[in-house]
């Protein structure tokens, strides 16, 4: 999936480019090749791509690479904070100026992946995998909170929902959680699988396998 969005007088696409290489013909396709440890060799899991381009024209170009839980471009990867481009690859948390794309700060903000990136007064909110975040404009984590499980739901429920007065959470196993914007726990019910109520499934007899009719 592709993202544009608008800033003042450039437009800003980002979009996921796995065939991009650091070898060859791939180098100079980005002005800029965004990357933490670029010391140490390795094969990036995810690869976002930005382009901005003003009156119809490429005025710059960059690609993230990041290793971690692996990440795709959707509409909650990324957003605009006055002439910043706030944006998550894998694990990672990127400020990057516009339009020249230079890096302001990374910062990891969950050991496994960032799902997700929101705006809270002036920082920044991260649905992380296995924590939830608030990161502030310098890149600094203010606080993070962790459950018993990942925050992904298996089966009912929303992992993750902002309200103005706290964040709602469901883990893997079902339990919830409502935590307040500093960080604090407010609220948690634990799901007990004991409780649930039986679900009865009926399985047909196969015939022997000798039997036609």
């Amino acid at each position: 999936m592709a993202v544009t969005l608008e800033n003042n007088d450039i437009i800003i696409e980002i979009f996921d480019d796995p065939a991009f290489s650091q070898q060859g013909i791939y180098v100079s396709t980005y002005n800029r090749i965004i990357q933490i440890d670029k010391d140490k060799p390795y094969s990036p899991i995810s690869q976002h791509a930005i382009k901005v381009y003003r009156d119809n024209t490429l005025i710059d170009s960059a690609i993230i690479l990041a290793s971690g839980g692996g990440t795709s471009i959707y509409e909650d990867s990324v957003l605009l904070d006055d002439n910043n481009l706030i944006i998550r690859c894998c694990n990672k948390l990127f400020s990057l100026s516009l339009p020249e794309l230079k890096t302001n700060w990374a910062t990891e903000v969950d050991w496994a992946t960032c799902f997700s990136i929101y705006k809270y007064q002036d920082t920044y909110i991260s649905h992380g995998e296995l924590s939830i975040a608030r990161i502030d404009k310098t890149g600094k984590i203010l606080w993070s909170f962790s459950g018993a499980d990942i925050f992904v739901c298996i089966n009912e429920g929303e992992p993750f929902t902002m309200y103005d007065t706290h964040i709602a959470l469901t883990d893997f196993i079902g339990s919830t959680y409502q935590i307040d914007y500093d960080g604090k726990q407010i609220a948690f019910e634990a799901f007990n699988y004991y409780q649930q109520t039986p679900t009865t499934i009926s399985l047909k007899i196969a015939k022997p396998w000798w039997k036609f009719w």
